[in-house]
């Protein structure tokens, strides 16, 4: 049965945010000179991902912690029928003790904190003052694309329920932003509004005005998102490769310049750095513009729970 492009839309950000993660595996924590001595021809297929001490923890095809945490929002929403803080907390909780593999060191030690269970934004916000508020990690923004989806038809919706899901484990300011930011885009790419075919400059103010009720740090990487060359963001600057910012500015440059779904995705993992969470952030949105039709067959085919995640969104299709 032929898919209507909503269908094809939101298939395209579940499947686009999994296989982002899955080959940005192959250059994770690479710099970009790296990159090029890891692949001399470059990266473009997930049977290439070389096997190293850290990337043989993986099965080929499959993804990293992006994927786990998001799909724990995910199933929660199929079985709860609605958004429920705690039942995701619980889940994330789950996921982290039964090895978590590739888990953030925010979310490791806000979910084995006293209270998490019952509490968690009081947790995560006691996490991060202890932080002296300066814990602003990437691991809100990597897993937050299925709620561009959830609740889409209200704006307002789509905003608390990215700020409610983000502060589980990220409470900074920066990290809600970054959420509200990439889940907007993608509402607006599935409902077809104006994010389709966007005037740049009309685009930025909207996302500058939204970056300002959060954080005034915002801005900046709103802009540089906007740029053409994905290469100002510097992704693998050793010192800030985690930093959310650069995960959102990595989805915004995703929004405007890429030709294709795999033109993006090659542009941002052979950045290196945290390649994994800049590529499930920027192929969400790269899914949402271009729809799962436009995601190479190769790559699906090559993604180790294929069917599980085909599963899932068809139940999510059933609901939404």
């Amino acid at each position: 049965m032929e898919r209507t492009k909503f269908e094809d839309k939101v298939r395209g950000v579940i499947f686009g945010h999994a296989i982002g993660d899955a080959m940005g595996l192959g250059t994770e924590f690479l710099s970009k000179e790296m990159v090029c001595q890891y692949y001399p021809s470059g990266l473009h297929n997930l049977d290439q991902i070389r096997r190293d001490n850290h990337r043989i923890r993986w099965e080929q095809g499959d993804w990293t912690d992006d994927t786990d945490q998001m799909l724990c929002i995910l199933d929660s929403l199929l079985q709860q029928g609605q958004l429920d803080i705690v039942d995701i907390a619980a889940r994330i909780f789950r996921w982290a003790y039964d090895g978590g593999m590739g888990i953030g060191l925010t979310v490791e030690q806000v979910v084995f904190s006293d209270d998490f269970l019952t509490s968690p934004h009081a947790v995560s916000e006691r996490v991060w003052l202890q932080s002296g508020k300066r814990g602003a990690a990437n691991g809100g923004v990597m897993r937050t694309s299925v709620l561009g989806i959830w609740e889409h038809a209200s704006i307002e919706a789509v905003i608390r329920n990215a700020e409610d899901v983000c502060r589980i484990t990220h409470f900074d300011p920066r990290c809600v932003a970054s959420c509200v930011i990439i889940c907007m885009a993608i509402r607006s790419l599935i409902n077809d509004e104006n994010f389709q075919n966007p005037s740049a400059d009309t685009l930025v103010s909207e996302l500058i005005e939204t970056a300002d009720r959060y954080d005034p740090r915002v801005r900046d990487y709103v802009i540089k998102g906007s740029q053409p060359l994905v290469t100002n963001l510097e992704l693998d600057e050793p010192e800030s490769i985690g930093y959310t910012l650069k995960a959102m500015a990595a989805g915004i440059w995703a929004l405007l310049h890429p030709r294709s779904y795999q033109e993006g995705i090659l542009e941002v993992i052979h950045q290196g750095g945290d390649a994994d969470t800049n590529a499930a952030v920027a192929g969400s949105v790269l899914g949402a513009k271009f729809g799962f039709s436009g995601i190479p067959q190769k790559w699906v085919e090559g993604l180790r729970y294929r069917s599980e995640l085909e599963t899932r969104v068809d139940r999510l299709l059933t609901m939404i």
